[in-house]
C-alpha cells in the first residue's frame, strides 16, 4: 500500500491489523504512507511509515502482538502505563491486553513484526510444558542493545530478507515455513523481559530421563496441590531415593525444593500480571502457598523484594 491520501491509508492498515485513529500533524502535506506485508502462518512481517508526524490510537490489539523496531526516525509509544521513546536502538513491543497510544515523527520507518496472540501463547506452553493461565505481558521496551535481542534482531531481518527475496512468507511458503516463525516467537519469549521470562530461562536439568521427565510433569500439573514426596515417587515410577537423587543431579534441589520453585515461578509471574490492588494472600494461595509469612520470606529470597512491592512496581502492567 502507497498511499498520499490519510482515510484510504488508515483503512488499508486497519484491514491488516485492526480499527484505529490515524490523525496527522501540521505538516500533513508531507503525508506519505507506505505500508508492505509478507503475510505467514501465525505472524506477519511489515515495513511501514508515514511522512509526516502522525498520532495513531488503536486502543487494545486484542489478538496479536506487534514488535516494532525503528529503522530510521523516532515515535513515542504507550503501551498501558509505559511510554517508550522508541529510536534505532530502542523499539516497542505492543501488548494485545493493553491500551495503546502512539505518536510516529516525520521520517519514521519501521520494521513490525505481527504475532498471533494464541500462537505465542501455545508455544510458550510448549517450552514451559505447562499450561499459563494468564496472557503473557512482555515489557514495552525492546532494548535492542541486550545480547539476546541483537541475536533475535539478526534474526528477524533475515526472515525480512528472505521474504523480500520470496524464498518464504507470503505467497512462497517454504516447507519449513512453520519452524522459521516458531523460532522468531520462541526467539522473543527467550530474549524480552515478560511476565514469564523468569521462567523460560531457569536453568534446565543436566540429565534428562523418563523419570524425571514424569516426576516434572505431574509437579507442574498439581502445582498448586498438596502434594507429596511419595505421590511425586509414585507419578515417576521409581523409588523416593531414586527420584531425590535424581532430581539432585539434575536440578541441585531435592523434590520438594524443585516444587517450591516452580510455585515461587508461579506467584512472581502472577504478581506481574495482576492488577495493583491484588491480595498478597490471594496470589499465595493460588500458587500453593498456605502459609504467608513463610511465602513472602521465600519470594523475597528468590526476587529480592517482595510480592507487595512487585505488585506495586509492576513494569509490563
Amino acid at each position: 500500500m502507497h498511499s498520499t491520501d490519510v482515510e484510504l491509508a488508515r483503512a488499508a492498515v486497519a484491514e491488516q491489523f485492526c480499527d484505529h485513529d490515524l490523525i496527522p500533524g501540521p505538516a500533513h502535506g508531507t503525508f506519505d504512507a507506505c505500508h508492505n506485508q509478507a503475510q505467514g502462518q501465525n505472524l506477519s512481517l511489515n515495513y511501514m511509515r508515514y511522512g509526516c508526524d502522525v498520532t495513531i490510537n488503536p486502543g487494545e490489539l486484542t489478538d496479536f502482538y506487534l514488535v516494532q523496531i525503528p529503522l530510521c526516525g523516532a515515535a513515542k509509544v504507550r503501551n498501558g502505563r509505559k511510554t517508550v521513546e522508541a529510536t534505532h536502538r530502542t523499539g516497542s513491543v505492543l501488548n494485545p491486553t493493553r491500551d495503546t497510544h502512539m505518536v510516529w515523527y516525520g521520517g519514521c520507518e519501521k520494521l513490525l513484526l505481527q504475532i498471533d496472540a494464541a500462537a505465542l501463547h501455545q508455544t510458550a506452553e510448549r517450552i514451559l510444558g505447562q499450561s499459563l493461565l494468564h496472557p503473557i505481558v512482555f515489557d514495552p521496551a525492546l532494548r535492542l542493545e541486550s545480547p539476546e535481542l541483537q541475536n533475535w534482531e539478526r534474526k528477524f531481518r533475515a526472515a525480512v530478507a528472505v521474504a523480500d527475496q520470496k524464498g518464504a512468507f507470503g505467497d512462497s511458503q517454504h516447507k519449513h515455513q512453520a519452524l522459521f516463525e516458531e523460532e522468531l516467537i520462541a526467539g522473543l519469549l527467550m530474549a524480552q523481559p515478560s511476565t514469564v521470562h523468569h521462567i523460560l530461562t531457569q536453568a534446565q536439568p543436566h540429565v534428562s530421563s523418563p523419570q524425571i521427565n514424569r516426576a516434572r510433569a505431574y509437579i507442574l500439573e498439581n502445582l498448586t496441590d498438596p502434594i507429596t514426596v511419595a505421590q511425586i515417587a509414585a507419578a515417576a515410577g521409581c523409588s523416593i531415593r531414586s527420584l531425590q537423587l535424581s532430581f539432585q543431579q539434575s536440578f541441585g534441589c531435592t523434590p520438594i525444593g524443585f516444587l517450591q520453585r516452580q510455585r515461587l515461578n508461579h506467584a512472581h509471574m502472577l504478581a506481574q500480571s495482576l492488577p495493583k490492588d491484588t491480595l498478597v494472600s490471594g496470589i499465595a494461595y493460588e500458587a500453593g502457598f498456605f502459609h504467608l509469612g513463610r511465602f513472602s520470606i521465600a519470594y523475597r529470597e528468590v526476587f529480592g523484594c517482595s510480592p507487595r512491592e512487585t505488585l506495586a512496581q509492576n513494569r509490563f502492567s
